[in-house]
């Protein structure tokens, strides 16, 4: 009997739900055949209603595009208020995709706003600038403009509203990791809810205090309460409160050590966020999969999860998702003992978090909070004096009265109880002031103490830091030795192998014999060209820069001339174009290493059709008067789109015609470093293949 009643309710639900979306259709083509009239009013109203139905349908990107069109049309009539509410709309949905664009949006549209007095529109920016804020980890503004934003409720005697901003105020301090305060301003939202019977975001409330209790070790009471948030909305929770509640429910099984059924946790919270395409809970459950990861030793795993974190925070500007993520990958690098990458990442946590949660922020939140309480204590001052002005005033009526009156007596015992009363009022005033003084003075002392805290963290992993450079240095140190012994220990036998294969070929007479030796001179011929450039590698490194006048064209000169004696194409076309008035100092040793390598990997990838005639184009001129631009174009084989980023890589290898195992761009790149100055790659308009360096005209070395 269960089961068919069950089923019974699901098929009502079905079709409840099937009428609503056949509902919203037909107001959406209703809407939609509204659009194109003549007057700009009803076209407005459509283009707005379009936007609310599609926001409801969750179909953010359709919703953005009516609402920019909305945007055009009240800036082509000049209605100020249609202005500000398309823009609000926009700014509303970036903030809904975590786009970064809603800052830009929104803070064009508060000072509108406030200027023509639209009050409404203004909060409702202010609270969506201060959630963009949020967003991008900018917690001291964020606070400014929720606080702002408090004040102008608080004066409104909205309780429904207020409670929406205490609530986003806790979100900021949850952010920053301060779980007390932010619980407080939880518990506050909470009980203006209550105190109201409203339920709007009630769900979303409780799973905030139930994760500020999971960083708090108060598990028992996480659990009740993200449990209750999901609850509220039961089978209607939309997809965010879902994403939310299970990443709450899985970051109090990690905290508890429960890793298999955070996992479940944490990939439900992951399913749905991927479904609905939000980007920020992707990075937040995979940074969390990938701690687990770690903890189970599974470093493969947690790798793949971290790098997952990192490219989502990356690119949607998640900057506190991306400072967690460094610290997972320096936790794990020096887990398997890559210190190499360990100290990478740890340079990165601590440059990101000093930009983030830096001295500057917390002062500026401090500031931010003693001016808002400051305010609140000016205010409770003012209403008193207020107060004792009009007692003061009705003192003097009440003295009028009694002398004409003849009632002195009266109006002598009335006054004195009234003053009374005025000063008992004065001293709960006091008494008010004095809490909110202790209160700021405890603020102050743990704010000192996490500024001592967090100097003490930075100077150790600045200690280690200098460490793991020290460890690198000396690495580097033995690899150089490494290449320079190995080099020349190969030398001798190579030469010797050489000479062998010149003697045999003079002498061997079979033409299969003949043709492995030509292969094995070749081959060791390539290898000595390998072995040399490997040198120069080390010669670079160690190289202590020159300062003499560049001559670029004696250098080009020579260069062709060595390219020449090695045997240039037959129809290849070797153009140049010098300015004579170049006056260069640098290194000419490393100047001719660029130069050669850049024209000898030009002609060496050289187009061999023979429809196309092929050429290798040299400029060398100035630009802005500040930089040297040298470039080399050639009409040659090219490199694959996938190849640029990786061209300058020792032994990076763009095509098989590459005789040296793609050593020569590297030492271009390497000496170009040397000398200050910056290489690239690009294809012209043509689609030609252009080598550019750019040297600075006052010399950088490093």
């Amino acid at each position: 009997m269960l089961p068919r009643k069950s089923a019974l309710v699901l098929l009502i639900i079905n079709l409840w739900s099937l009428n609503i979306s056949i509902a919203q259709n037909s107001k959406i083509d209703s809407l939609k055949s509204s659009l194109g009239g003549e007057v700009d009013s009803v076209e407005y109203n459509s283009l707005i209603g379009l936007v609310i139905e599609y926001g409801s349908l969750q179909n953010n990107s359709e919703a953005l595009k009516y609402a920019q069109k909305a945007h055009e049309l009240a800036y082509s009539t000049g209605d100020t208020s249609k202005i500000v509410k398309s823009g609000r709309l926009i700014g509303q949905l970036f903030n809904r995709m975590e786009n970064r664009n809603a800052i830009d949006v929104l803070e064009r549209m508060a000072p509108i706003a406030k200027r023509n007095n639209l009050r409404s529109d203004y909060k409702i920016i202010l609270n969506g600038l201060a959630l963009a804020y949020t967003i991008q980890a900018e917690y001291d503004k964020a606070l400014d403009i929720h606080l702002q934003s408090l004040i102008l409720r608080e004066e409104d005697g909205d309780k429904g509203q207020i409670s929406i901003s205490l609530n986003n105020i806790g979100f900021v301090y949850f952010k920053m990791k301060n779980y007390e305060k932010a619980l407080d301003y939880y518990y506050r939202s909470l009980q203006l809810k209550n105190e109201t019977n409203d339920e709007y975001d009630l769900d979303r409330l409780l799973i905030n205090i139930g994760l500020s209790n999971v960083h708090l070790h108060n598990f028992e009471k996480a659990n009740e309460y993200i449990r209750k948030g999901l609850a509220h909305c039961g089978n209607e929770c939309d997809d965010q409160i879902i994403i939310e509640g299970q990443f709450g429910l899985g970051v109090a099984c990690y905290n508890e050590v429960k890793y298999d059924s955070a996992k479940g946790r944490f990939r439900e919270s992951l399913r749905v966020a991927l479904k609905s395409g939000n980007k920020r809970f992707q990075a937040e459950n995979y940074v969390y999969l990938g701690r687990i990861a770690i903890k189970e030793n599974d470093s493969i795993q947690a790798e793949k999860y971290l790098h997952l974190s990192e490219e989502i925070a990356h690119q949607g500007g998640y900057n506190q998702l991306l400072m967690d993520t460094y610290k997972q990958f320096y936790i794990l690098f020096n887990q398997i003992r890559h210190f190499e990458n360990a100290s990478l990442y740890q340079t990165k946590y601590i440059s990101l978090k000093d930009s983030l949660i830096g001295e500057e922020l917390v002062k500026n939140v401090s500031r931010i909070q003693t001016n808002y309480e400051e305010r609140d204590n000016l205010n409770i001052i003012k209403l008193k004096e207020e107060d004792l002005a009009r007692q003061r005033n009705l003192n003097i009526a009440i003295g009028l009265i009694a002398v004409l009156a003849g009632l002195l007596v009266f109006v002598l015992y009335r006054s004195n109880s009234i003053t009374r009363r005025v000063n008992s009022a004065l001293s709960d005033a006091k008494a008010v002031i004095e809490t909110q003084n202790h209160r700021l003075q405890n603020i102050n002392r743990e704010l000192d103490a996490k500024v001592k805290e967090k100097t003490a963290d930075l100077q150790k992993a600045n200690e280690d830091l200098d460490k793991a450079n020290k460890a690198l240095v000396r690495v580097n140190d033995e690899l150089d030795n490494f290449i320079y012994k190995t080099s020349h220990d190969i030398r001798g036998p190579l030469a010797s192998l050489k000479g062998i294969c010149s003697v045999a070929l003079m002498d061997v007479k079979d033409p299969l014999a003949l043709d492995y030796l030509t292969k094995l001179d070749v081959s060791s011929g390539r290898l000595n060209v390998i072995l040399t450039r490997l040198l120069i590698v080390n010669q670079i490194n160690h190289a202590i820069v020159g300062r003499e006048q560049i001559d670029f064209n004696n250098i080009v000169d020579d260069v062709l001339l060595l390219e020449k004696k090695k045997g240039l194409p037959e129809r290849l076309e070797v153009r140049r174009e010098i300015d004579d008035d170049i006056n260069f100092l640098s290194d000419k040793d490393l100047v001719r290493i660029i130069l050669e390598n850049l024209i000898d990997n030009s002609i060496k990838f050289y187009n061999d059709s023979e429809r196309i005639q092929p050429f290798v184009h040299i400029k060398i001129g100035l630009q802005n008067d500040t930089d040297v631009v040298v470039s080399v174009i050639d009409n040659g084989i090219g490199i694959a789109e996938a190849k640029p980023d990786k061209i300058f890589q020792m032994f990076s290898r763009a095509s098989e015609r590459s005789g040296t195992g793609g050593i020569g761009l590297y030492l271009s790149k390497l000496a170009t470093e040397k000398l200050g100055g910056q290489i690239n790659l690009r294809s012209t308009a043509e689609g030609y293949t252009e080598f550019y360096v750019s040297f600075p005209l006052k010399m950088q070395t490093s």
